[in-house]
């Protein structure tokens, strides 16, 4: 079963080249990860307890390749983590652009932990990544229909970039499952289910490229793209909730299994269909 989406809040993000900084003090050293290593970002108000302090680092202007924005802040940081043998990445200070500082604000420490996947409260889809059980992390309780063994709760939204490129603008569309958001029973942790919870992740995606694909092919400019992004995200929004609704209908939450199987193929096409629109 879907649970419940959300429009993010549309910021402006400015073009410059912020250069990543580490503070050494007495952390601990271990060997460096592997590029391809699990890395968990928790943001501020995640709270964190644990691990093995490796360093601090933050991101200040200077001649390093453009990374502006806070998602490609955190890229680096991440990178910057699995050099000095981290997989956990808290942010502790995020600040947006002013007049004295044209880039978006980061600091965050850096840690070792055992588990890493057990810290992660969020992830964006992707094909590599199919969900498990372990990532439904909310209370199994707060599901007090009978007939529901598990909840789903994904998100997509918009960030609206009108100065990285002067007269111009651009929408980013994410789409992120969202871990203690989501539950599921413990006598209904199954395959079958699992599949079709999985399923409405996809249908997130579809719709989130769905509404890529429409951004793509509309003139956007600083003076047009709040208003021409806003109605396209809740056009899509709208359609989105109906089909997650009907897909639960004619599948009874996963019981029907021909139907379930004729969904599966549905999306699987709707998603081939609009790979050009993945990211």
């Amino acid at each position: 079963m879907k649970n419940v989406l959300y429009l993010l809040t549309a910021a402006g993000l400015f073009a410059c080249s912020p250069k990543l900084q580490s503070t050494d003090h007495s952390f601990a050293t271990f060997p460096a990860l592997p590029d391809t290593a699990f890395v968990v970002v928790l943001e501020e108000e995640d709270r964190f307890t644990g691990g093995q302090k490796t360093g601090i680092i933050q991101s200040t202007d200077d001649h390093i390749a453009a990374a502006c924005a806070y998602d490609e802040i955190i890229t680096r940081m991440k990178q910057a983590a699995r050099q000095k043998g981290a997989n956990i990445v808290k942010v502790t200070a995020h600040t947006n652009p002013d007049r004295s500082h044209r880039c978006e604000y980061v600091s965050a420490g850096l840690y070792r932990v055992d588990h890493p996947r057990t810290y992660e409260r969020k992830f964006p889809w992707s094909a590599d990544r199919p969900l498990t059980w372990a990532d439904y992390k909310g209370n199994a309780a707060s599901i007090r229909e009978r007939h529901v063994g598990a909840r789903t709760s994904c998100r997509f939204g918009i960030k609206i970039d009108t100065l990285t490129t002067p007269g111009q603008a651009r929408v980013i569309v994410t789409n992120e499952f969202i871990c203690y958001q989501s539950s599921a029973k413990n006598d209904q942790q199954k395959p079958a289910i699992l599949a079709h919870e999985q399923l409405h992740f996809d249908l997130c995606e579809v719709y989130a490229r769905s509404l890529r694909k429409t951004l793509s092919t509309t003139p956007l400019t600083p003076g047009n793209v709040t208003r021409i992004s806003k109605d396209a995200f809740l056009e899509t929004y709208r359609l989105y909730r109906e089909q997650q609704a009907l897909y639960d209908a004619e599948t009874e939450h996963g019981l029907q299994t021909a139907a379930q199987e004729q969904w599966t193929r549905k999306v699987k096409d709707a998603l081939a269909s609009m790979e050009a629109y993945a990211r």
